[in-house]
């Protein structure tokens, strides 16, 4: 019995065959060309959903007026029932996402006392609590801009809904501006 030359080389692994396969068909370069647009596409998808740097004129308001003139202009088209109808269904939505925030945070105790639910729950239970309070302060904070008829900054909305005896204490160089 005749052994064959083939025998006694060893085994390639499939690496090295498909390298030699995409090699003799010419095929190599379409790799690395395809490896470079992949790369670029996920640069390109970072660099679209990487936040914007915090503008700090969100904080204090955007507008010289306090917003007054921008309301004016975006509320032009609709009627005074049309902006009723806004501000009741941010107010909806301001009720619904705090009492889905109280059920979750009421629900932690309850479920460790009575149901003996996991860690991985309870975390679960803390993260819907933490949605549903900044949905309810957004979904509020859109009622309070529909109520003052402007678009007022984050810091005029807190001001004007937290107890008058909190402070919010602004940075000395925000202060002087």
């Amino acid at each position: 019995m005749a052994r064959n030359q083939d025998d006694n080389e060893p085994k390639k692994s499939r690496a090295r065959r498909a390298a030699g396969f995409f090699a003799r068909r010419g095929g190599i370069h379409r790799a690395f060309e395809a490896s470079r647009f992949g790369a670029d596409f996920i640069y390109d998808l970072a660099e679209r959903v990487r936040p914007k740097a915090l503008d700090s004129k969100g904080l204090t308001g955007r507008y010289d007026d306090g917003g007054i003139e921008r309301f004016q202009e975006m509320a032009r088209s609709m009627s005074a029932s049309q902006l009723q109808r806004q501000y009741e269904g941010w107010r909806t939505q301001r009720s619904c996402f705090l009492y889905a925030g109280l059920v979750a945070v009421l629900a932690i105790p309850v479920g460790l006392i009575f149901f003996d639910i996991s860690r991985v729950f309870v975390l679960g239970l803390v993260a819907l609590f933490l949605f549903s309070m900044f949905r309810a302060v957004r979904a509020d904070f859109f009622a309070w801009i529909i109520e003052q008829g402007r678009f007022g900054g984050f810091y005029d909305y807190m001001t004007s809904r937290l107890p008058r005896n909190m402070q919010i204490i602004l940075p000395r160089r925000k202060r002087d501006k």
